[in-house]
């Protein structure tokens, strides 16, 4: 017999049933073997009992779900096979050196037993420690949520004990992106938030940092490129403080992703991103949203910036960060386009104008660059009206002396709103799911131009009523 298959087939059996009331007779029965002599087999190619590896595994994930804040003790406790949080508690502090609340609580090493894949050699389950900070939210918890550095700056508020006030809706006007427009050249490209299209100038990133009252360092891709081990070690150090790190590219396409902790020293990094990583750019509007944390090794040979959180500085109040981005909402509606980047009104009539181009709408097979950047435009500017009237609603709470600017402002909005819904109900669905093969259609075309012309212009209309009223 091939024993060497049967212990792959029966450790694959263990991860897929891990959380199921298994044990060495149910798995040795799963690869149609003896109980005992498999038991044998099993602890001289892996050197552990099955009862251990299953221990292992169960309290690997345990402290995964512990530090991340997501799960109770009493919850993790019966999720992983424990009759009692006391049991459960003896047997995560033999296995991670702390107990669960201690986890919860605050940054510590938590040891991580991975997952064994038996080819020529073994690889996996050995215990490495790792450190996570707790209490760090996932990204991409609501789907409307689609610009990442307000997503990854929500979830580090929430690491760092700060007021619930500070979430994805706060951050994402308060940076600007939720009143702006980008359209980028050349076409065909995904049309992503101000935050990360301009992260370079990092004036986004100082709005955010400003609001929430903390210093920050950044370092771009060329200076990561010049010291790797550097930065890496910096990284670190942040975790070691409790303090996590935000940067761009570190898995899947160059957006905002949040390391939260470090494994083998800091070899591996560890955090939460919009996408696994394990699906390539041109997937990305495929289910490729991640569930759990990533784990990457060499993340810096890809990741784009860098931010690190640094020492706390006098913090405005809310009604006064709010206040402060809704009077810039005419800066930028009108910052200056470039050869590669469009803004505001100008980002609008560069969508209608593509939408023109009959050269690129030939066929079906000519349709997936076309209709990616169609996508795009259309979740930037959903994802902007779905948050701003929300974001003017709180702001009119807490500033009455704006009240008739927000008030005005959030009528021109809804304005905006209402063609945009008008658009969307032409086109039969958010992404033209069932109308794709419509594109080839040039009167299709030129009423869906028509339509982003008509948006393009109410949102000018809006930007503008504040400059009138300052």
């Amino acid at each position: 017999m091939d024993w060497i298959n049967v212990v792959q087939k029966s450790l694959n059996y263990i991860e897929d049933h891990l959380l199921e009331n298994i044990n060495s007779e149910s798995v040795a029965k799963s690869v149609f073997t003896s109980s005992a002599y498999f038991q044998k087999i099993f602890s001289i190619v892996t050197g552990y009992t099955v009862a251990d590896y299953i221990r292992n595994r169960r309290l690997s994930l345990a402290g995964e779900e512990i530090a991340s804040g997501r799960t109770r003790v009493l919850d993790a406790a019966l999720k992983f096979g424990y009759e009692t949080p006391e049991s459960f508690t003896k047997a995560f502090s033999r296995f991670h050196g702390v107990t669960p609340s201690s986890a919860q609580k605050s940054s510590c090493s938590l040891n991580y037993f991975s997952p064994m894949n038996i080819q020529i050699n073994v690889e996996g389950g050995f215990i490495m420690t790792r450190r996570l900070i707790p209490n760090v939210e996932k990204l991409y918890e609501n789907k409307s949520e689609n610009y990442m550095f307000p997503s990854c700056m929500r979830s580090a508020m929430s690491a760092l004990n700060e007021d619930q006030a500070f979430d994805f809706s706060f951050f994402a006007g308060v940076t600007g992106d939720l009143f702006t427009q980008i359209w980028l050249e050349p076409k065909w490209r995904y049309n992503d938030s101000y935050s990360n299209v301009c992260k370079d100038t990092q004036l986004p990133i100082q709005y955010a940092f400003d609001a929430c009252g903390y210093e920050y360092a950044y370092a771009g891709r060329e200076e990561i490129r010049k010291n790797k081990s550097g930065w890496l070690k910096k990284i670190v150090e942040s975790i070691d403080k409790g303090l996590p790190v935000l940067t761009f590219g570190i898995v899947g396409p160059p957006v905002c992703s949040i390391i939260c902790g470090y494994a083998e020293k800091g070899d591996m990094l560890i955090g939460w991103s919009q996408f696994t990583g394990e699906k390539t750019e041109e997937e990305i509007f495929d289910d490729a949203f991640s569930e759990n944390y990533f784990q990457v090794k060499d993340g810096l040979d890809r990741s784009e910036a860098l931010i690190f959180f640094e020492k706390k500085k006098d913090r405005p109040t809310i009604a006064q960060s709010m206040k402060k981005s809704i009077l810039n909402i005419p800066a930028l509606a009108s910052l200056e386009s470039t050869s590669q980047i469009y803004f505001g009104r100008n980002a609008f009539q560069a969508w209608a104008d593509s939408l023109m181009q009959d050269e690129y709408f030939q066929n079906e097979e000519m349709l997936d660059g076309p209709l990616d950047t169609y996508r795009s435009c259309v979740v930037q500017t959903g994802t902007n009206l779905y948050h701003i009237e929300a974001y003017l609603e709180r702001a009119l709470a807490l500033c009455p002396g704006m009240a008739l600017q927000i008030e005005n402002l959030k009528a021109l909005f809804l304005k905006e709103k209402e063609a945009f819904d008008r658009m969307i109900e032409f086109q039969g669905g958010f992404f033209l799911e069932a109308n794709r093969a419509a594109l080839l259609d040039r009167a299709f075309r030129i009423s869906l131009s028509e339509y982003v012309e008509e948006i393009g212009r109410l949102y000018e209309d809006a930007a503008r009523s504040i400059a009138g009223n300052k």
